[in-house]
């Protein structure tokens, strides 16, 4: 018997109904691309002062990179930060990435990388940490407020390990029932 014979409920299989979320289910696994991220995220953060980013992942980090101009500077400086995952609050309460800044190439301008960041509503930056609050991301907002009776679904989800593949991140689900 499969997870979908058990569900009775016409709500949450109509949450369900949509291919991309009967693997998410199924296999206990979220992978996204850089692409969505470059997309949904970084062209949002770039401006006169702050151009050609690109985010990147790799096998056990991220990295994003791009260029720097200020008035008083003739030309564009280039810089990257290389980040990884610090820890993961994921309870009914809160739910929360943090993501350690671990290297800045070719030199560490904390206004650089808040002012990146700061460019994103759901994002903040504090002391070489970036919290991402998944409760304020406009894709996950109605997943996430989703509930049945009274119940929201993912308070019995939780992610288990956040993890940074070439191209994508993957993020593993469990079950709290």
């Amino acid at each position: 018997m499969s997870i979908f014979d058990m569900l009775k409920n016409p709500a949450l299989l109509d949450l369900i109904k949509d291919q991309h979320l009967k693997e998410i289910v199924t296999r206990r696994e979220v992978r996204v691309s850089q692409d969505y991220f470059h997309r949904e995220l970084i062209a949002r953060a770039m401006d006169e002062e702050i151009h050609e980013l690109s985010m990147k992942f790799y096998d056990g980090y991220g990295e994003i990179s791009g260029k720097v101009k200020k008035k008083l500077i003739p030309f564009s400086i280039p810089f990257s930060a290389r980040f990884g995952v610090e820890r993961i609050f994921f309870t009914p309460k809160e739910k929360m990435i943090f993501l350690k800044i671990e290297e800045v190439k070719p030199v560490d301008v904390d206004f650089v990388t808040r002012k990146v960041v700061e460019k994103i509503p759901f994002l903040s930056y504090c002391e070489g940490t970036i919290a991402c609050d998944l409760t304020q991301v406009p894709e996950l907002q109605k997943f996430l407020a989703y509930n049945i009776n009274g119940i929201k679904v993912c308070d019995f989800l939780t992610i288990k390990e956040l993890l940074f593949r070439e191209g994508e991140m993957i993020g593993r689900l469990g079950l709290c029932l």
